[in-house]
């Protein structure tokens, strides 16, 4: 198949109401061109359902509608927000990218996705798909969704087929659209076919980076979100870390992990999700 037999298929597809129409009227962000918004829907999107962000998503923006407001939000309303979304440490993240935005770039984001990617939690698809749908950057990226479609079309027979070569055949895609055709719509088209029309996963076996997302349920990221939900559930501020330490350990014992206290607290510690004090955690 030549690239622009491929583009002609995509988009006769994308632009035929009944089959794109839904998937667009349904994303908020994608009706923005708001960098900030589209970044929160990005982070948000990451090992995220789209049925569980469309609700978190109204929720955040209703509590944070702007950087600055992310920026001086104390991390116990944060999570408190976040919560429901899972991966704790991307609600950290989008806010100390807030926080960085507003003091070193005058509160305006930067418009190069190299300049982006140097932000806390932002990868190279995160800053390329932001890049893309608030500035119309023109530089191919890849999710599950968009590998498929190309891994479809260009590699039907191929196995550990890596990231290079499908980017190289999606810039040239780029390259060379039609003139009315925009880097946003192009993707979110590639987006919609992949999670639409290709409904077949064992697609994406044949890349070289594919990993199964690993079961949350007795996971140890289980029990660290078992652990910033009962903080978030205490009234006071503060929580004793016998207290804590004890809630926890029955829950590992409930479900018999070969987890420990210890290793889950440090975890949290670690990657500041949770802190303490002599005699306390608290967030």
């Amino acid at each position: 198949m030549t690239i622009a037999q491929f583009q002609k298929n995509i988009l006769d597809w994308y632009r035929n109401p009944p089959a794109g129409g839904a998937m667009r009227s349904r994303m908020p962000w994608r009706r923005t061109r708001d960098p900030y918004k589209i970044l929160v829907s990005e982070v948000m999107l990451q090992q995220t359902q789209i049925a569980r962000v469309l609700p978190k998503y109204k929720e955040f923006l209703g509590a944070f509608p702007d950087l600055a407001s992310l920026a001086a939000a104390t991390d116990k309303r944060l999570l408190k927000v976040w919560a429901g979304l899972g991966y704790w440490r991307r609600a950290k993240y989008l806010k100390k990218t807030a926080q960085l935005i507003t003091n070193n770039y005058n509160g305006k984001f930067p418009k190069d996705p190299k300049i982006l990617e140097t932000f806390p939690g932002i990868g190279p698809y995160t800053a390329r798909a932001l890049a893309c749908f608030a500035f119309g950057s023109r530089e191919a990226f890849l999710d599950t969704n968009i590998r498929r479609v190309y891994l479809h079309f260009f590699f039907p027979r191929r196995k550990n087929v890596s990231d290079k070569e499908i980017l190289r055949v999606a810039q040239r895609a780029i390259d060379t659209l039609p003139k009315n055709v925009s880097s946003r719509e192009w993707h979110y088209a590639l987006f919609d076919y992949g999670a639409t029309v290709l409904k077949d996963k064992q697609i994406n076996r044949r890349s070289r980076h594919y990993h199964k997302q690993s079961k949350f349920e007795g996971s140890f990221r289980s029990f660290r979100t078992a652990v910033v939900q009962y903080l978030l559930s205490q009234p006071q501020n503060r929580t004793p870390q016998k207290k804590v330490r004890h809630v926890l350990e029955e829950l590992l014992k409930k479900e018999k992990t070969p987890y420990s206290a210890q290793e889950i607290l440090d975890s949290l510690l670690k990657d500041r999700l949770i802190k303490k004090s002599r005699t306390h955690y608290y967030l």
